[in-house]
């Protein structure tokens, strides 16, 4: 009873402040905001659902995970347009400055977002079963098990350090470099650049068995020490670098994910402190990677209105991507068939053994823009796909289908959880599952 009074209060108080909010604003706000606090209240509402559910916060979980990407991936550029003064600035994204969005187009466009996460709230809620899970009782790997992981994770680490020294292509490269590194890429023969695509891959989740291996003995003070050094080595590499810093931060979450599982479930004013930390060091390094110094930096933000929010990002770039292909579509420009068949486009046989071109959505649209094979990379999005496709059935359909699958795979976890190879799994899922929203369902 304790817990559905909670859910009862917290989302009156929400609905209320969120009403109050809109009542004072303007109507170009109002157009704005709508779509963020629609999106938003249908997050707080599965939280609080699962909360009351399963009587434990629900972090752990894969449907939480992929809801808050989408909502992160919806609001961010409405925060961007509201504080540059219901604008895109000089400093955001250059297409999106170009089409100089309204308020009521940039609202109308965000539609598709309400639908999408609405569709996906309701199907996973409802397939997925009251979760049970007990703090740290995953069973350990065996002795094979254990320094299998660790040796295969030493092997590809080592593997990506040679295959720099050799070719000259580094996988974490700065963006000052991404121009030479790319023609190094090219330069190689394809089927080794195949090779280290999946390579890499396959890195991140032996490394995630690594971490889960250490946080299990994160009690022991030598062991926490570890665990801290190699987070830090990895979010201070990654800024100092200027390159990519996804990596840095999944390694962050997974840290969180395993901790919260295997040692202390986290409070809310902790969750709620560690994730402002993580969007905060996410936004500051991918502004700082494109400035020669801090002082570039801050001089360009302090000449934009909506300061450290005016600043393009991948959020920005995603929308910019979407909307410039829905404009593509309404000027009737030619977009090919096979942009259709962008979700199973990764799991076709390898390009030596296809009699056509293998195509992503991603690189036709660098190809159409003119920055393909050029370092630059602007992600395709579910919005994108449904663009193309058969537009808001679409995404209710992709939406729906998303919702059931992921409940089906919390459930089967739920049957799984004491096992070892399990639990990585799950958290790689929960830590790449916003590529269902920044990329396709498939």
């Amino acid at each position: 009873m304790r817990y559905r009074n909670s859910k009862n209060v917290v989302l009156t108080v929400a609905i209320i402040l969120f009403s109050f909010v809109l009542a004072f604003v303007t109507s170009d706000e109002r157009y704005v905001a709508l779509p963020g606090f629609a999106c938003l209240l249908m997050v707080l509402w599965l939280w609080m659902t699962l909360w009351y559910q399963d009587q434990k916060i629900p972090f752990f979980d894969i449907g939480i995970f992929c809801s808050l990407a989408t909502l992160i991936y919806t609001v961010y550029p409405l925060i961007n347009y509201w504080a540059g003064g219901m604008q895109f600035g000089e400093l955001s994204d250059s297409r999106l400055v170009s089409f100089k969005i309204t308020p009521v187009e940039l609202g109308l466009f965000h539609i598709r977002h309400m639908i999408y996460l609405l569709s996906f709230i309701v199907f996973y809620s409802n397939f997925r079963r009251r979760s049970v899970i007990k703090v740290g009782n995953v069973i350990g790997p065996n002795s094979a098990t254990r320094y299998g992981i660790i040796t295969c994770f030493l092997a590809l680490t080592a593997y990506f350090s040679l295959f720099q020294v050799l070719t000259g292509v580094n996988v974490n490269a700065s963006y000052e470099h991404l121009e030479k590194n790319m023609n190094n890429m090219l330069s190689l023969p394809l089927v080794v650049t195949q090779l280290t695509g999946k390579l890499a891959g396959i890195l991140f989740l032996f490394k995630l068995g690594f971490l889960l291996i250490i946080v299990r003995r994160s009690k022991e003070k030598k062991w926490l020490i570890i665990l801290l050094v190699w987070v830090l080595v990895e979010l201070i590499g990654a800024i100092l670098v200027k390159g990519a810093r996804t990596g840095a931060i999944l390694i962050l979450l997974g840290t969180l994910l395993f901790y919260h599982r295997m040692i202390k479930p986290f409070t809310m004013s902790k969750l709620f402190a560690f994730s402002m930390l993580l969007l905060s060091v996410f936004i500051f390094a991918g502004l700082y990677r494109v400035y020669d110094n801090l002082g570039a930096l801050k001089g360009d933000l302090l000449q934009t209105q909506g300061g450290v929010f005016a600043a393009t990002n991948e959020f920005q770039a995603l929308l910019g991507t979407a909307y410039d292909v829905m404009q593509r579509k309404i000027d009737n420009a030619y977009l090919p068939l096979y942009l259709n068949f962008n979700d199973v486009m990764s799991v076709l046989p390898p390009q030596q053994l296809l009699p056509f071109i293998k195509t992503s959505a991603s690189e036709w649209y660098l190809q159409e823009i003119g920055q393909s094979k050029t370092g630059v990379g602007y992600m395709w999005g579910v919005i994108s796909q449904s663009i193309v496709g058969f537009g808001l059935w679409e995404l209710s359909l992709r939406g729906a289908f998303l919702g059931y699958v992921l409940a089906r795979f919390h459930n089967w976890y739920l049957n799984h959880q004491v096992e070892f190879l399990a639990t990585v799994v799950y958290v790689y899922f929960c830590l790449k599952v916003y590529y269902t929203f920044r990329e396709t369902t498939g």
